[in-house]
């Protein structure tokens, strides 16, 4: 058994070192394909005993990771880690949940530290690439995938996401994502592909600041997908927080119902729905869903800060009083 870090990077010797660095002691070597830097990033890779290969660069992500672990020489696991990644991890811990291993792929916890509203996410980063390969031009996912796969504890590895940080770079790799996700949308005829690129599409759209494409593309795709499908569910939910930050209250109120009726984890929809109907005037409905919600994971799997949640009870709890 061993482990490969694999990375895809193009023009990233800021991020590169911090990266390579938090890796020491944890993989037993680190691939890096580089897909057309033209900074020092190769070198920086080699300087820090990384393999090196290089291709093209397509606007499709999978195609991308899927290169870069074919590069790799298919090695038994993989951690995929991107160069704004820093790694944590007790090496004897999870090489011994490796070795036992009976799953294809592990989801690892990663800190995200945004500059709106930093979350953590459980996603699936290790993995044998024997077993499963990467899908989808923009945010690209592990196929095929049978069931839920387990998490590794956070004690045996976890990753602290460094890319969103700066809103500048958020919109930067919105417009990037932008591009390949509406050259995508011109040619897709699949139903399930079209539901995933307009989800995709959306998101980007938000990055970008450009509010009312997402909405378009947000409603275009819960006119495709059926209700309660996994597309519909996260395109239904980042229309209602895009709705929520733009004041339309009463749509918000309208889409947490929805996503409650579909199964979604009612303590979510219970805080979505608050914020709108504090925001509506209707404190005291507000303050009587949000009594009992205890955190807040998204549809997605994001766990928000509990500061967040304590801070919002605190603020309709003097409204209230004042009411």
């Amino acid at each position: 058994m061993n482990l490969v870090a694999v990375l895809i990077v193009r023009n990233e010797a800021a991020n590169l070192p911090g990266c390579l660095s938090s890796l020491d002691g944890i993989v037993d070597a680190v691939h890096v394909h580089d897909t057309g830097s033209i900074d020092a990033t190769a070198d920086i890779a080699r300087s820090h005993g990384a393999a090196v290969s290089r291709g093209a660069w397509t606007d499709d992500f999978a195609a991308a990771r899927n290169a870069a672990v074919a590069a790799a020489g298919r090695p038994g696991w993989v951690l995929s880690i991107d160069a704004d990644d820093r790694a944590e991890a007790d090496p004897d811990r999870l090489r011994a949940i490796l070795a036992s291993a009976r799953t294809a792929a592990y989801l690892v916890q990663i800190e995200n530290t945004h500059d709106e509203l930093p979350y953590t996410l459980h996603t699936p980063r290790l993995f044998r690439p024997d077993a499963v390969h990467w899908e989808g031009r923009v945010h690209e996912r592990l196929v095929p995938q049978d069931g839920v796969w387990p998490a590794v504890p956070r004690e045996a590895l976890r990753l602290t996401h460094h890319g969103y940080e700066e809103p500048e770079t958020r919109r930067r790799k919105a417009v990037r994502n932008i591009a390949i996700g509406e050259a995508e949308l011109a040619t897709v005829t699949d139903a399930e592909l079209l539901a995933t690129t307009l989800l995709d599409l959306g998101r980007s759209y938000v990055g970008a600041g450009r509010a009312q494409d997402a909405v378009d593309a947000f409603e275009r795709l819960r006119g495709h997908a059926a209700p309660g499908a996994r597309q519909w569910i996260l395109g239904t939910d980042a229309l209602a927080r895009l709705l929520l930050g733009a004041g339309h209250d009463d749509a918000v109120v309208f889409l947490a119902r929805q996503l409650r009726e579909v199964g979604v984890d009612r303590q979510y929809c219970d805080w979505l729905e608050a914020q709108a109907l504090a925001q509506l005037g209707h404190a005291a409905e507000a303050w009587r869903l949000l009594g009992g919600v205890r955190h807040v994971v998204d549809p997605a799997g994001r766990v928000y800060p509990p500061t967040h949640l304590t801070e919002l009870k605190r603020l309709l709890g003097e409204l209230v009083k004042v009411s």
